[in-house]
């Protein structure tokens, strides 16, 4: 076992790099230039790394490196005592300001890969470091085949180069890579993976995966805010990217190539529902949509990963659709509906929030793919001996006694707190603020804040008693699968509709009641009350509100299966 006693007796050093107090040592490598470049800690790191690594001992580095030059010792300047060299924790780290004086005094280290065969430019890719990336591709150089050292950009070091530079997120920086290094998009990284591939794998970066709100949906066109900004910045380098890939794959005139990096690059796109990858590639290459998709061609495989943006832009192709509507997977003797009658992917399913809601969306889908393929596939039976409705029922059970059991329990709820208001809003009629006068009107009914309590307290009570109904009338469904596409959430908007309404004339009517009452004695009530009154409203709104419009828009916004833009590809 080897002993690291010597590590104790450079502390000093240690510290001092660390902290950087060249002045503390300067002294010590003035008696002793070893020590300069000598291991002092147990992970064989010598005091430039140590100082390099900290990325603010710019100070210690500065006067080492030029103290190291001075004896003469300038090959042991990048000493790694066969670890990572002082560029390679400049790379790690992000210390541009060190990177670029280690790579002035020696230039051609850039080049240098670390025993894990990783160049500086890669690490700095790897770890998320920009500023350094940047720099490290004006001093990195790529190296012809036969010349010493290896080129960053070609094989699985290029490969490697560029889809870690789109997983840190630097688009512009890929972009630029793939600009000065065209080829490089044909190289398959460490995990076999090309750019293209990559990319298609980040969804979120293309405008139909950029999850934006109500707001920022309508004021993406122009952004003034960052966040937005970002994002559309991203959605155009995303597109830019892809467009400048299949440029330069088809550009090589070779078919194989075209077929292995824009079909793998499908497969992936299908699976994360990156659509815009996908029509990119078709216009590229139409044929690519009969590449083999897991077993499946495209607009099948888009159906049993429930990506409706690749089934719309694939079904709009007129003269594809028709063959696609006849294939039968040969295997399972299943068509297009067979597939669409299984269950959902779990992050596909989980798209929509809450069981019977994803009840809806695989409903949807079943009656969309019905539309779609032959008339007779509808009672096709698979190897199994069943019909498409049949796969449907049994690979959908739990889901439908899970959507069964959450309308139940939200109905309950809700009812009692429906039945609630009503009781209350029944009462208040007959108990009207101030009481009656001897011929039984109303004390106050010529006042104007009475009129506004009697028809607060009207709505209140319809609405309220109108809740109560609709979700009685869930209570009492016989759950029915065809009940999730539009009886349940009907009455499920309704219900919670009505029920806002009445919970906010109730709250109203209250309001009003306090002013009348207290009119007299407290004339500044009124603000303060209907501040206060709108508080509770405004929590149910925020607890409510989104699943209320949820369920308006799955039933009845546009449909998810719709043409998706107007640029011809068949």
């Amino acid at each position: 076992m080897r002993k690291y006693d010597y590590v104790i007796n450079y502390l000093p050093i240690y510290k001092a790099a660390l902290l950087d107090e060249w002045d503390s040592v300067s002294q010590k490598f003035i008696e002793d230039p070893e020590l300069m470049t000598k291991q002092i800690t147990c992970w064989s790191e010598t005091p430039l790394i140590v100082a390099v690594g900290t990325n603010r001992s710019h100070d210690f580095v500065q006067k080492l490196v030029d103290r190291i030059v001075a004896v003469g010792a300038l090959d042991k300047l990048f000493e790694s005592y066969g670890r990572d060299n002082a560029l390679h924790y400049a790379a790690k780290v992000g210390n541009t300001i060190d990177a670029k004086l280690l790579a002035a005094r020696k230039p051609d280290m850039t080049q240098v890969a670390n025993p894990s065969g990783s160049t500086p430019l890669k690490l700095a890719a790897w770890h998320g470091n920009k500023g350094t990336l940047e720099y490290l591709l004006t001093v990195t150089y790529d190296i012809p085949s036969g010349e010493e050292g290896t080129s960053p950009y070609t094989g699985v070091a290029g490969g490697d180069l560029i889809t870690l530079t789109i997983m840190a997120g630097f688009y512009d920086v890929a972009l630029d890579i793939i600009k000065m290094h065209p080829k490089i998009v044909l190289e398959n990284d460490r995990n076999n993976q090309t750019a293209l591939q990559v990319l298609a794998t980040k969804p979120e970066i293309f405008p139909s995966g950029s999850k934006l709100g109500f707001w920022g949906r309508i004021i993406y066109s122009s952004p003034p805010i960052k966040k937005i900004h970002d994002i559309k910045e991203n959605n155009i380098r995303s597109n830019l990217l892809v467009s400048s890939i299949c440029k330069t794959v088809i550009e090589k005139v070779d078919h194989e190539l075209v077929w292995n990096v824009l079909g793998s690059a499908i497969v992936t796109a299908v699976t994360y529902g990156t659509y815009e990858l996908i029509e990119e590639c078709l216009l590229t290459y139409p044929d690519i949509l009969w590449y083999d998709v897991g077993g499946f061609y495209l607009l099948l495989a888009a159906i049993k990963h429930r990506q409706e943006r690749v089934y719309n832009l694939v079904h709009q192709m007129s003269g594809y659709k028709v063959f696609a509507a006849t294939l039968v997977d040969a295997k399972e003797n299943e068509n297009a509906l067979h597939l669409a009658a299984k269950l959902a992917p779990p992050h596909r399913l989980n798209v929509v929030t809450g069981a019977p809601l994803q009840m809806q969306r695989e409903l949807q889908w079943f009656q969309e793919v019905g539309k779609f393929i032959e008339p007779s596939y509808e009672e096709a039976l698979n190897k199994k001996g069943e019909t498409p409705r049949m796969v449907f029922t049994n690979a959908h059970k739990e889901l439908l006694v899970e959507g069964q059991q959450w309308m139940k329990d939200t109905a309950s709820s809700c009812t009692v707190v429906a039945a609630l208001t009503v009781t209350m809003a029944f009462a208040a009629a007959f108990t009207v603020p101030g009481g009656n006068k001897d011929d039984g009107k109303p004390l106050f009914l010529n006042h104007g804040m009475f009129m506004l309590f009697i028809i607060s307290d009207a709505i209140a009570l319809f609405s309220s008693s109108t809740s109560v109904l609709m979700f009685l009338g869930i209570l009492t469904s016989r759950y029915a699968e065809s009940d999730f596409l539009y009886a349940l959430p009907k009455r499920m908007m309704i219900g919670l509709l009505s029920l806002f309404l009445s919970l906010a004339a109730t709250l109203i009517a209250f309001s009003a009641t306090i002013a009348l009452v207290l009119q007299d004695k407290v004339t500044w009530i009124a603000a303060p009350l209907v501040i206060a009154t709108s508080i509770p409203v405004c929590l149910f709104g925020l607890l409510q509100f989104p699943l209320l419009v949820e369920l308006v828009y799955s039933s009845y916004g546009p449909s998810i299966f719709r043409k998706q833009n107007n640029r011809r590809i068949h």
